[in-house]
């Protein structure tokens, strides 16, 4: 079980995200909660856009098989699939009551040119 350090509200009674930094192992472990029974999806951007954007996006399928991709934008349209390494990792996910809730890990920098570096102050 993970104790998260961090949380906010991103959206009243929509989503919200939860995270913790292990400064040993250098990565981050996010639970992210949206109301919906679909794919979600977290970016991290130089200006909070999707432009150069490090997404990582996931879905619980029908048998209840939770899958998530490490994606990449570089505009306003679908992000492709990052080619270079997989860097997002699933931890566990749901479905339940209209809510969908995963939990993953990535390094904070994972020297992969499609992904961005995620800095602690």
């Amino acid at each position: 079980m993970v104790n998260y350090k961090y949380s906010i509200e991103l959206e009243a009674n929509i989503a919200d995200l939860w995270w913790t930094i292990d400064d040993v192992r250098k990565e981050i472990t996010f639970d992210l909660h949206i109301r919906t029974m679909g794919w979600i999806a977290l970016g991290i951007s130089p200006g909070g856009g999707m432009t150069g954007a490090d997404i990582g996006v996931g879905w619980v399928d029908s048998r209840g098989q939770v899958n998530f991709q490490d994606r990449h934008a570089s505009g306003f349209f679908r992000p492709m699939i990052d080619n270079t390494t997989n860097d997002w990792f699933v931890l566990q996910g749901r479905e339940l009551n209209g809510w969908t809730a995963i939990q993953f890990k990535r390094l904070l920098d994972t020297c992969d040119s499609m992904d961005y570096p995620i800095k602690v102050r």
